[in-house]
């Protein structure tokens, strides 16, 4: 069973002597006397993740998540979720409510939609709906009218992978694991005590590129639906 990311900031916070035998271990990502402990743990863990899969060259796994878009009477184009990397077109949109489906084009489908309507006066409700290359918004082939307004269509997308739950799994097995918790713990010293050993960080970091290196890559993995929490990745020297 691939580890967990409750597991890796214990494993962090014993290397950096935050937890020990005494205090126990943490069971949830929740303990006021230890937050910022706790936050900076899961901050560099994400961070370590991000520098294996490049010092790797190997791509990080993509999640699969869903969203919704709600119709508004006289708007035709929407924003899509802020994390998404990879609109999913093969899922399209769903109002299961309704029982209605548009259907999302792939290339050269924003031009469709403009060919469409050259006037850009069509109402009622939409077909089809591609994203804009101007923007980066999803735009409809129709404008949704008063009878349209408040319908609920959910999508499909893909995001980059990021651990924000305590149950979120690695995305590698625990060999894998135990190489990149030193790691780790060295961003963590960094960020919190200004100490760090780039020997340990370098040997610990080449030591999971090689592990990861002879696993099969993963492409995707799905996992819950989390508000997205962005962190600046560290790059050591």
């Amino acid at each position: 069973m691939s580890k967990t990311l409750i597991n890796g900031v214990n494993e962090v916070l014993k290397k950096t002597g935050t937890l020990d035998s005494d205090s126990g271990l943490l069971t949830s990502l929740t303990n006021s006397g230890r937050q910022v402990f706790i936050d900076t743990a899961v901050q560099v863990l994400n961070e370590a993740v991000d520098d294996l899969y490049a010092s790797a060259q190997i791509s990080k796994p993509k999640q699969l998540r869903e969203a919704t878009i709600t119709l508004v009477s006289g708007t035709k184009d929407y924003a899509l979720h802020s994390s998404l990397v990879l609109l999913r077109d093969e899922f399209n949109l769903i109002d299961e409510t309704n029982n209605h489906i548009i259907a999302i084009l792939g290339e050269n489908g924003y031009w469709q939609t403009v060919v469409g309507d050259l006037d850009q006066d069509d109402t009622g409700l939409p077909s089809f709906c591609a994203i804009s290359p101007i923007n980066g918004r999803l735009v409809f082939d129709r404008t949704p009218t008063s009878v349209e307004d408040g319908n609920i269509y959910k999508y499909r997308y893909d995001r980059d992978m990021e651990l924000e739950l305590a149950n979120d799994s690695f995305p590698f097995n625990n060999i894998v694991f135990r190489a990149v918790v030193p790691a780790a713990a060295e961003m963590w010293k960094f960020y919190r005590q200004q100490e760090f050993q780039s020997a340990i960080y370098n040997r610990s970091m080449a030591r999971a590129a090689r592990y990861l290196r002879q696993l099969p890559p993963r492409t995707s993995y799905a996992a819950r639906q989390v508000a997205h929490n962005e962190t600046d990745p560290l790059h050591a020297s």
